[in-house]
């Protein structure tokens, strides 16, 4: 690997790294208006959804950068692909558990609603669009949280197959030497 593009991936690094801090501090949102706060809004569920729409772009956008300089071996393009995946539906689950999006189930949990499995199984049920039925969001914005995981979901694989097809077959434009 030649100086420039070193160079070019610790940059394409640095931003993801930027990025990363980014979606944590989203996790901030739900956190803020419904422990901190105490507030029974959804105000920061819709910023936040909207923020996870723009920040999967400037992701994926990244990501794409990072492997078409550095040229990645396929195996560890799909284990990042099945992180990247867990990830966003980890994000998505935060936002069900802080704002309690999903009915309540008749047997006593440790929690006030349902243990904390439920909410990451919905999210990857809902993400994938397999969606078995058996949770259903029963208020408008846990059927808006299915609708954004769903359409994540559904453009994901594609995308992200598009894009890494894309980055490793496409070569970075040769540089002028004058």
């Amino acid at each position: 690997m030649s100086g420039s593009t070193f160079q070019q991936v610790s940059l394409s690094l640095q931003l993801i790294a930027k990025l990363a801090v980014l979606w944590i501090a989203l996790l901030v949102l739900p956190f803020a208006e419904r422990t901190l706060l105490g507030a029974k809004t959804y105000y920061f569920l819709y910023i936040g959804l909207g923020l996870v729409f723009v920040l999967y772009g400037l992701t994926v956008r990244t990501i794409f950068a990072f492997l078409q300089r550095a040229r990645r071996e396929p195996v560890w393009v799909w284990i990042g692909y099945l992180a990247w995946s867990v990830f966003i539906c980890s994000i998505l689950s935060v936002f069900a558990i802080e704002y309690d999006l999903l009915p309540h189930t008749p047997e006593p949990t440790i929690t006030d609603g349902r243990p904390l499995i439920d909410y990451f199984y919905y999210e990857i049920i809902t993400f994938t669009t397999v969606g078995y039925g058996d949770i259903i969001p029963s208020t408008a914005q846990g059927k808006l949280l299915a609708i954004c995981t769903a359409l994540l979901g559904a453009t994901h694989g594609v995308t992200f197959v598009a894009i890494i097809l894309q980055a490793l077959t496409q070569h970075p434009p040769a540089k002028n030497q004058g």
